[in-house]
């Protein structure tokens, strides 16, 4: 019987014709494809240090203690767990035959809780508990498929100033030879992210690439995985694995590297009897993007070596002197899509959700939802959470975790979930400089000067019109948040789709100095909120918001600036049924 499904998973087609479900108006946001049988479709990336017993129990944990990054997805419409087997300096997360674990290299620690990661890890090895099982056997146990991930591209240093923190292997410690160095005459160097710096391990050289594939065989074939995510990032962050002129000699190796990996996987399928999927992380970029860091992804589809493109924002830049990291909740699947349509290859949106604003910090489960539904529209074949570390409300999850999750992979019931969509927009200041993959349109926070106007694009999934005639909209609101600007000095004009937004829908929100738990809300200035009626409403998909600085200020030097523009949706459950309590 095992054989009989592990065949039928390996002959599945994505057409799935009698698997559909029944189809909405053509008005309603539709289901998406039906999944292959048997493939991921609702993820979950866990760095399984941050949220995680590693980090956060005393040592020493017990494999119940430590399977608890499994427990916790129990019931929340996830189906798979990728977790992190190893970390950005080459060391792994698990008793690996093939690779140095956390801590092996390290007398004397620079680092408390890295110190209580590697305790934990080694004290659960020698009591006989090999982590990569441990994780792997819970999933098979409770229903989810596993695939471990790790960076294809590692980075090196000097011992004296880092072996202390036990991140990085004696490999890359002992072979600066294999560096790519600090010689790339390329000026789009100067904007690759802190984590591309050029100690990092150049793919060109044959030694690097054994070292690295021999982690991926052993995760194939030692271990009953469901196959592996080959994450072409360093934590999220994109670039080329040697010089930015070299890209094009490392796209064949890295394509050949991906072939005979795909040849271990196909060997352990036959010995295991079980689907060794191989995903890969990719930036959510167009072709070109992925063509400029040597990533030859339309060759990895068409020839069969992948099952799946992880599509994430390559918006996250960090060096010492900026910071972008963004809550995307549109990101560019259009290439992967279209790429893998017709294909037995897939694509899966991942999302991350860090918004780096107060009153929130984190996405709320609106604007989670609202990502949720651009992309379920754009064609994906599933979507993930790809924080590495998801906790908003803190950890263990909170209830909010849960309801959040549960609805991530039915387009369907999303359609009338309340939802916020966000303009992109960073937790830097104004103006910041763009990274190695720039934002297509207006990236905020901006400046914006007297007289001067600023378009922003917006997109929406939802099809109100559809939902209104049914009577389920409950309200819609298009926000804007300017900073260094108060209402009674300054003066702003708004228009949605060509439209001017009168001041008699407008709400004016005080957002100066406003004590909230735990802090000052900030940035300073207001929220202008408009609660649009339906003549005025957003259409489905494009929308672009307008607005100009009539009337500014003299006598405040900073700049005002536009930090945040959305438009949140909230539906009734049905036309004449309010969620709240009745009191009269």
């Amino acid at each position: 019987m095992q054989r009989r499904s592990f065949l039928q998973s390996l002959g599945a087609t994505t057409s799935g014709a009698a698997l559909s479900q029944p189809a909405r108006p053509s008005a309603a946001i539709t289901a998406s494809s039906p999944p292959a049988i048997g493939e991921p479709r609702v993820f979950f990336y866990d760095d399984g240090r941050h949220a995680s017993p590693l980090y956060q129990f005393a040592p020493p944990l017990t494999p119940e203690n430590y399977v608890f990054a499994v427990d916790q997805l129990v019931g929340t419409g996830v189906d798979t767990l990728f977790h992190s087997a190893g970390l950005e300096g080459g060391v792994v997360q698990y008793d690996s035959q093939v690779a140095q674990k956390w801590g092996d290299n390290v007398d004397v620690w620079s680092h408390e809780i890295f110190y209580r990661a590697s305790r934990n890890l080694q004290r659960l090895i020698a009591d006989g508990h090999d982590p990569m099982k441990l994780l792997c056997d819970r999933c098979h146990e409770k229903g989810f498929w596993y695939l471990p991930t790790a960076p294809v591209c590692v980075i090196g240093g000097h011992r004296d100033t880092d072996a202390g923190y036990g991140r990085k292997s004696d490999f890359v410690f002992d072979n600066p030879q294999f560096y790519v160095g600090d010689d790339d005459s390329d000026p789009r160097s100067a904007l690759l992210g802190r984590f591309f710096r050029s100690s990092r391990m150049n793919f060109l050289i044959p030694e690097v690439r054994h070292e690295r594939f021999v982690i991926f065989e052993e995760l194939l074939t030692r271990y009953e995985t469901d196959g592996i995510e080959l994450d072409l990032s360093i934590d999220n962050e994109f670039g080329p694995f040697c010089r930015l002129k070299e890209a094009d000699q490392m796209a064949p190796l890295l394509t050949r590297w991906i072939a005979d990996l795909r040849a271990v996987a196909r060997k352990a399928e036959e010995i295991q009897q079980r689907r060794k999927r191989i995903y890969i992380r990719i930036p959510a970029s167009p072709q070109l993007a992925w063509k400029m860091v040597g990533f030859d992804v339309p060759t990895w589809v068409e020839d069969g070596l992948v099952d799946g493109l992880v599509c994430l924002s390559p918006y996250k830049k960090e060096t010492p002197t900026d910071r972008i990291v963004l809550l995307d909740q549109d990101p560019d699947v259009s290439s992967a899509v279209e790429l893998t349509r017709g294909t037995r290859c897939r694509t899966l949106a991942a999302l991350t959700t860090y918004l780096g604003r107060t009153p929130h910090k984190h996405a709320t489960a609106p604007m989670i939802w609202a990502a949720a539904a651009n992309a379920w529209d754009r064609g994906v074949d599933g979507i993930g959470i790809a924080d590495g570390m998801w906790a908003p409300n803190g950890w263990p999850w909170t209830s909010d975790e849960y309801e959040t999750l549960r609805l991530l992979g039915h387009s369907d019931l999303l359609a009338t979930a309340d939802k916020v969509y966000r303009a992109h927009s960073g937790d830097s200041g104004p103006d910041v400089p763009k990274g190695l993959f720039p934002v297509p349109g207006t990236m905020l926070p901006r400046s914006l000067p007297e007289g001067a106007s600023l378009e922003v694009p917006l997109r929406i999934a939802d099809d109100l019109d559809y939902w209104l005639q049914q009577e389920q909209v409950a309200a819609i609101h298009l926000r804007l948040r300017l900073g260094n600007f108060d209402t009674d000095l300054n003066e702003a004009q708004v228009e949605l789709n060509g439209q001017r937004l009168p001041s008699t829908i407008l709400q004016k929100l005080d957002r100066h100095f406003r004590v909230i738990p735990n802090g000052i809300a900030g940035p300073y200035g207001y929220l202008l909120d408009y609660l649009l009626p339906p003549e005025l409403y957003p259409k489905r998909r494009d929308n672009l918001v307008a607005v100009k600085l009539v009337k500014r200020d003299p006598r405040l030097k900073p700049d005002v600036v536009v930090y945040d523009v959305e438009c949140a949706i909230h539906y009734h459950t049905h036309r004449h049924f309010e969620r709240t309590a009745i009191d009269s």
